[in-house]
């Protein structure tokens, strides 16, 4: 009998700890709050599909939430035994596991290391091994007979290396290209592009495109690493400092930014106007344009820059509350040509999505909670992601 005591305590153990898992869900769910879309003007279909990811604060405690048109679930109720033993599975890499469980195995969550097309998955992380060699691990899946092909590809590195993070992956005419920081032990950084031949498996290029020196520089990445996309560009900013150490307040004394173009690997300065240099932080790219929102008591101004035509064009305006009205910062989001809002207001928050064409609201709305008496009034909404679901 001693011998299976070990087996024994382990299983009650497991027992115990998911029967108190479903005791302590089903306790929460009785007091907890269930947000929804209200919609006020605009067209309905417009969220439909609409996914929010978000947590709320209520009172000490966070939670997890998806919200949609017919109310919000909790992600952790959704894998129940990885909960007990994982974090939750971001919404888009639930589809991935569901499909490609074979092929997502051991693969980190972060939509920054993947490519996808109508045919293929790729998948790419880097490693370094005796802080000497960086290793380069490449795996792509057939979505059609759900075969996968795996390599990896090995090149020596610089001693003082810690790691490599992948920002973004891109991929066309038989190059991947990957957008990766190099992060040393004495605190400085480096901005590679990394191009790989997909037939023949090998390195065929390693660009620096920028360089961070240690309380004198540092590197800002502006392409969206919560989606996994393939964009033509990579848009990133250097900022050079004065005195950028611990014991003095930072100075800037310069902000540039820059786009790599990955049709061509040309790198090209944009011309900023002394009106948006304190907004560089708040640039986002979308498909040919980058975009600089900017509040204002009348809503916001969305300024934007023509990459081809290397001109900016006429600000989008739009009648919504940002934070010059309140003391929370608004979600942006900008997906599909249409931009997303989340805004504190008085009586919540509100849901605007508007035309980046024509700078027209298509749907304007509510996120109301439904058991209000169970929500503290000091309450919070974050919005971590928005997706449409089909």
């Amino acid at each position: 009998m001693k011998k299976y005591w070990r087996t024994i305590v382990i299983s009650l153990v497991i027992v115990a700890t998911i029967s108190t898992y479903y005791i302590q869900g089903a306790m929460s769910s009785k007091n907890d709050v269930t947000f929804k879309f209200k919609t006020t003007s605009g067209n309905k279909e417009e969220v439909e599909n609409l996914v929010l990811q978000a947590s709320y604060k209520n009172g000490d405690i966070y939670h997890p939430l998806y919200i949609s048109k017919d109310g919000s679930t909790n992600p952790r109720s959704r894998f129940i035994i990885e909960d007990l033993i994982a974090d939750p599975v971001p919404l888009e890499f639930e589809k991935y596991i569901q499909d490609y469980r074979k092929f997502m195995r051991g693969k980190v969550f972060d939509p920054s290391n993947y490519f996808e097309d109508e045919a293929r998955l790729i998948y790419t992380d880097f490693s370094i091994k005796n802080k000497q060699v960086l290793t380069l691990q490449i795996d792509i899946l057939d979505k059609q007979t759900n075969n996968s092909t795996s390599f990896e590809i090995t090149t020596p590195t610089q001693a003082n290396i810690s790691w490599v993070q992948v920002n973004d992956v891109f991929v066309k005419n038989g190059e991947i290209k990957i957008l990766g920081t190099s992060y040393f032990y004495n605190d400085e950084e480096e901005l590679h592009v990394y191009t790989v031949n997909e037939n023949k498996k090998e390195l065929e290029d390693d660009s620096i495109i920028a360089k961070s020196e240690r309380d004198m520089s540092s590197i800002r990445i502006y392409n969206d690493s919560s989606k996994i996309q393939n964009e033509n560009y990579y848009l990133y900013k250097v900022d050079k400092y004065k005195n950028k150490s611990e014991d003095a307040e930072s100075v800037i004394i310069s902000s540039q930014a820059y786009l790599h173009n990955n049709l061509n690997n040309e790198v090209e300065e944009i011309d900023i106007t002394n009106k948006l240099k304190s907004e560089m932080n708040s640039m986002i790219l979308h498909g040919g344009e980058v975009f600089i929102p900017v509040d204002s008591a009348k809503g916001l101004e969305l300024n934007r820059y023509n990459i081809k035509k290397k001109q900016w064009g006429e600000p989008l305006h739009f009648n919504l509350p940002t934070k010059a009205n309140n003391e929370e910062e608004p979600f942006l989001q900008l997906t599909g040509g249409k931009l997303y809002s989340v805004n504190r207001v008085s009586d919540g928050y509100s849901l605007f999505i508007g035309d980046l064409r024509t700078g027209k609201s298509l749907y304007e709305g509510k996120i109301i909670d439904e058991n209000r008496e169970n929500l503290n009034k000091d309450y919070s909404l974050t919005i971590d992601q928005i997706y449409s679901i089909y």
